[in-house]
């Protein structure tokens, strides 16, 4: 099992940020094609525009090549995220159309930047990993979802292709809803139910519940960028990643139960275990960012 921690003092909002990953095969997986990662920024810099980054990625493919795809995808997206030159890259060469953009508190002038950081980011990832692709006929295929969230001051962006989700759980008593699922699912049995065709009690037994519509490194003619949902946390929220090897596992008021009574390390390690325990059919991540 692999982790990773990182804690960070309050900056100039007043909000620290304690984070952590935990990464697993699962029961049923000969190996693990996630990836996931907590992005320290290059220097201060880095971090005043463009505020910090956190991956989780989940790969597809014959042979090993999911654990390829999601990879290429993280190193990818973290390399060219942080490259100071790539507000000069224009956007306008991606003529394809991008992926749905949500602003619940309205439009956040401060994750404009990364914004722009992001949505250039995932386009390289993708391309990267289509270049691969036909560079080895064991890559031939090769896709991987990605979910990133960008936390910069007391406001985030949340990035993602795939069914990989978004999570945030709220402190406030006065929240109507303790979470706020912040992604929706890129699959076919989302569509199926969203169009009525089966009902929400079928899909967890739909077999069509694992086919992707859209993901890096997919072989289609228009490449469709991230949907993208911004918003602000306060003290005591948290922010949960997690790939559908973990979601599907567990109830949303287990996950919430386990992120809001332990640390972000702890949290993981036993959001890893529940999913284990029921079943541990697929590959197990989790982000989890706790606001001081």
């Amino acid at each position: 099992m692999d982790q990773q921690h990182a804690s960070h003092t309050a900056g100039a909002h007043g909000l620290g940020i304690s984070a952590a990953s935990c990464s697993d095969t699962g029961h049923v997986r000969e190996h693990n094609e996630d990836c996931v990662a907590l992005c320290e920024p290059p220097d201060q810099m880095a971090l005043a525009h463009l505020g910090r980054l956190y991956l989780l990625a989940d790969g597809a493919g014959g042979h090993a090549a999911g654990e390829v795809a999601s990879r290429v995808a993280v190193e990818t997206i973290t390399a060219t995220y942080y490259d100071q030159m790539a507000p000069r890259h224009s956007l306008e060469h991606m003529s394809q159309k991008q992926g749905t953009v949500s602003h619940p508190h309205g439009p956040l002038p401060d994750i404009d930047l990364p914004f722009r950081h992001i949505q250039h980011a995932f386009f390289a990832a993708h391309t990267r990993i289509r270049e691969l692709a036909t560079l080895k006929q064991e890559y031939a295929g090769m896709i991987t979802t990605c979910l990133a969230a960008v936390v910069k001051g007391a406001q985030f962006l949340i990035a993602h292709v795939g069914d990989s989700r978004a999570y945030l759980i709220h402190s406030s008593a006065e929240s109507p809803h303790l979470l706020t699922r912040l992604t929706s699912d890129h699959s076919m049995v989302t569509e199926l139910a969203r169009a009525g065709i089966i009902s929400p009690e079928q899909v967890p037994s739909s077999p069509s519940r694992h086919i992707i519509l859209r993901a890096l490194g997919e072989n289609k003619q228009n490449y469709l960028g991230p949907d993208i949902t911004t918003g602000i946390v306060q003290s005591g929220d948290h922010l949960v990643l997690c790939c559908d090897g973990l979601w599907s596992m567990l109830t949303e008021e287990q996950i919430v139960t386990v992120v809001k009574n332990n640390t972000p390390q702890v949290a993981c390690n036993e959001l890893i275990r529940l999913a284990n325990e029921a079943g541990g059919q697929d590959n197990i991540s989790a982000v989890v960012l706790s606001f001081l």
